[in-house]
């Protein structure tokens, strides 16, 4: 039989006979898979499948416990070690007068000859450049006004040169200072 007549006859099996449809099934050769044999081949590739990801899992799970602690780690040492450090570098932060409010600034013993530290807290410029120039005997110059109004956190080492002080103020973008024998200038 030909392939056309036995698609007529599984679409519209009543215009046939019995021995007709069973000649044609005869003929036909169809494999009939084993039902057992790929509900087996099902279940061990699922299985497969379930211990792949299960591995896949434990791997993320151990990399995220292996970062976090990490982090932890990180975070105590840098909080307990934090603490001696800013005892020890200089630290500046520039922001703006709206963000938090005034806080009394440690004042500066000038006439005294001890090389403590002096922090400022959300200070004018004007005011950490006084003391400075003070203490380093030099003369301070602006060239803007609203330079002067500038609100920092500063915490001045006194045992640092002067040049290293510019250095660390020249770190922010707002102003420059700039020395010209015994004055500052500031931009």
């Amino acid at each position: 039989m030909k392939k056309d007549e036995q698609i007529r006859m599984l679409l519209h099996p009543e215009d046939y006979t019995d021995e007709q449809l069973d000649q044609m099934l005869e003929e036909a050769h169809i494999n009939v898979p084993d039902a057992n044999e790929a509900w087996e081949r099902f279940v061990s590739e699922r299985r497969k499948t379930r211990r792949e990801k299960f591995s896949l899992m434990k791997i993320a799970a151990t990399f995220v416990g292996v970062l976090m602690l990490s982090g932890i780690t990180y975070a105590a040492i840098h909080f307990i070690g934090g603490s001696s450090q800013k005892a020890q570098e200089p630290q500046t932060v520039i922001t703006d007068s709206a963000q938090r409010p005034a806080t009394k600034t440690q004042p500066a013993d000038n006439n005294s000859t001890e090389l403590k530290t002096v922090v400022y807290e959300d200070t004018e410029l004007a005011t950490i450049l006084n003391d400075i120039a003070k203490f380093y005997q030099v003369e301070t110059v602006y060239k803007q006004e609203d330079t002067k109004h500038i609100r920092l956190y500063f915490t001045w080492d006194k045992q640092l040169k002067l040049d290293d002080i510019i250095d660390l103020f020249n770190k922010f973008e707002r102003f420059h200072i700039t020395r010209e024998n015994q004055k500052l200038i500031v931009e």
